[in-house]
């Protein structure tokens, strides 16, 4: 069955000739600010053509003929997260709570643990998944460059999650898809699409949902999401929740940017209505009902307070052998595949404490910092020793007073340990 035919499911004729003829535009893209580490201002002072997402706080889009933000400073410094405007609308709906424990089980590349990580403020848990170890890799590089301390990359399928049934306040599912939503951004996306790959991925989405849903605790809410303009993958899907399970649909409000079919079930983002490439996104909560809350397993940590003091952080310290780790809160993550697991603090070692760069974008203050001017900064991320007169010891390296790394300074020398594989030649400033 050709793409256009396979619509007539849900939609008119004319409705499908709008989204084809929209589809033969530009993609559009947005970003996320960081107020974790700055606000809205700093931002729009520099880039002040940035155009305010029609729903979300924080969140603006952009032109990239106009800002190449992705290979700006402020991009290594994790001031933003570089993303899809109908992305940012999952975690409006979503409306966690800053204290939730939240899962977001298919997160690579990063988005929406971004997107949540910022508004949670550094409270509460979210465990971030994905299966494939190359995507839970890209994702933890993302979490690590944003600064962020309070998400656990973990690299598992949904049945590892088993033991987790009624746990997680919310869960985040953006499905895999056949990706029609993304055919104007990537073409391969519509030279790979065939039925059979919607009917193929129908099954699997079925049995996530199912999965998922099981380990949602009563009372909590999953919200599941596409970037497929298919019936079969998105209300389909929940018609399967409903009929299986206890789920409730929460409806969103009447919108003139969202579309929804005539079951009522979630909404549409269509880039002729909403500045996106295009998303389905259901809203489920699981009914309250007596359970028993599982306790987090108490893990004996030996000197916290001083590593508390030495890495100038508060919260949960814990380690695996000589490495150590911050959470807000304990979790126990017991038989799950953790990649990051918070913010990587650093590894003692028989001369002392090695600071991992992974704290220097967590900290927003350290006993010792140096500002560089822009001739410095950029022969610091080129690797470079600096001299400067300052005190021996670690400094947090800091540009327009925002950290990028750790060096040691020794009798003058600054000796850059700005990793390797994070050194680049050109940045824009």
């Amino acid at each position: 069955m050709e793409f256009k035919e396979h619509l007539k499911k849900y939609l008119t004729d004319y409705l499908i000739e709008k989204l084809m003829l929209e589809m033969n535009q530009k993609p559009k893209k947005s970003i996320i600010i960081n107020t974790n580490k700055i606000d809205d201002d700093f931002i729009l002072e520099k880039f002040p053509n940035l155009v305010p997402h029609p729903f979300v706080k924080h969140c603006y889009l952009f032109d990239e003929n106009e800002y190449k933000l992705g290979k700006h400073i402020y991009f290594e410094q994790g001031l933003y997260y570089i993303f899809e405007p109908c992305s940012a609308l999952v975690n409006y709906f979503l409306d966690s709570e800053k204290d939730d424990i939240v899962l977001d089980l298919c997160a690579a590349p990063g988005g929406k643990t971004s997107h949540l990580a910022i508004i949670k403020q550094d409270q509460g848990i979210i465990v971030s998944n994905d299966i494939s170890r190359e995507r839970a890799l890209v994702l933890s590089n993302n979490v690590e460059r944003m600064g962020f301390g309070n998400v656990i990359v973990t690299n598992n399928s949904i049945n590892d999650f088993s033991k987790f049934e009624n746990t997680f306040d919310k869960i985040i599912l953006d499905a895999p898809c056949s990706g029609s939503g993304m055919f104007r951004k990537e073409e391969k996306m519509k030279d790979d699409w065939t039925y059979e790959k919607v009917l193929s991925l129908s099954s699997v989405q079925k049995e996530l949902i199912i999965k998922a849903y099981n380990l949602l605790k009563p009372g909590g809410k999953l919200i599941y999401s596409t970037c497929s303009f298919s019936y079969e993958e998105d209300e389909e899907v929940i018609c399967h929740l409903l009929n299986q399970t206890d789920a409730k649909v929460v409806p969103f409000e009447n919108n003139e940017s969202f579309y929804q079919s005539k079951s009522k079930l979630g909404i549409h983002l269509f880039p002729f209505l909403f500045p996106g490439e295009g998303h389905y996104i259901c809203l489920i909560e699981k009914p309250k009902q007596p359970y028993t809350l599982k306790q987090n397993k108490k893990i004996d940590i030996k000197d916290q307070l001083n590593i508390k003091n030495l890495c100038q952080v508060e919260g949960y310290i814990y380690h695996f052998d000589n490495i150590y780790y911050r959470l807000p809160i304990p979790f126990d993550f017991k038989n799950l595949k953790v990649i990051r697991g918070g913010v990587k603090l650093g590894t003692k070692e028989k001369y002392g404490f090695e600071f991992d760069h992974a704290l220097s974008h967590y900290l927003k203050r350290f006993p010792t910092q140096l500002d560089l001017n822009q001739s410095e900064v950029i022969s610091y991320l080129q690797g470079n020793v600096l001299k400067k007169d300052i005190a021996d010891g670690m400094v947090l390296i800091t540009y327009q007073n925002i950290p990028l790394g750790f060096s040691k300074a020794t009798k003058g020398r600054i000796n850059n340990k700005y990793p390797k594989g994070l050194r680049i030649n050109q940045v824009k400033l």
